[in-house]
């Protein structure tokens, strides 16, 4: 019982994957441990916590990459380059296009007012091709 409310406090103490890492490596020292996580796993009662479907990950993209684009259109972005640059965001992350993205947009969320460079970087983004998929990678 008492390696029961160990491993019960252990689960709410730790979130996700971390508690579920954090107690498989603390397994390897103590023995009796080890024994409530196979029994826990044998019982069905032992997981990595929630793990969305691959539906949920679809919809959950697609509503940040709509809100991505509408706040490059206010910025100035036409529609065909926003959602150019929206999919380089999703799809190639290290792409020059998806960190000029993460400025603009972290400008956007954060209230900045700078015209002065925003206004330039979305001209320029607008007018070099950093987003056609061509020179992505």
């Amino acid at each position: 019982m008492k390696h029961f409310l160990l491993l019960t406090a252990a689960f709410i103490g730790l979130s996700g994957v971390a508690w579920a890492d954090a107690l498989e490596e603390q397994a390897k020292h103590d023995p009796a441990l080890a024994e409530a996580i196979a029994h826990a796993k044998k019982s069905g009662h032992y997981s990595y916590g929630y793990q969305p479907s691959e539906s949920d990950i679809e919809a959950t993209r697609s509503q940040m990459g709509a809100k991505t684009e509408i706040q490059l259109r206010r910025m100035g972005m036409s529609p065909d380059v926003a959602r150019k640059a929206v999919w380089a965001s999703q799809n190639r992350p290290y792409s020059a296009c998806a960190h000029y993205v993460a400025q603009l947009t972290a400008d956007y969320e954060n209230g900045l007012d700078r015209p002065d460079y925003d206004d330039k970087l979305v001209i320029s983004i607008e007018h070099s091709g950093t987003c056609e998929r061509k020179n992505l990678d």
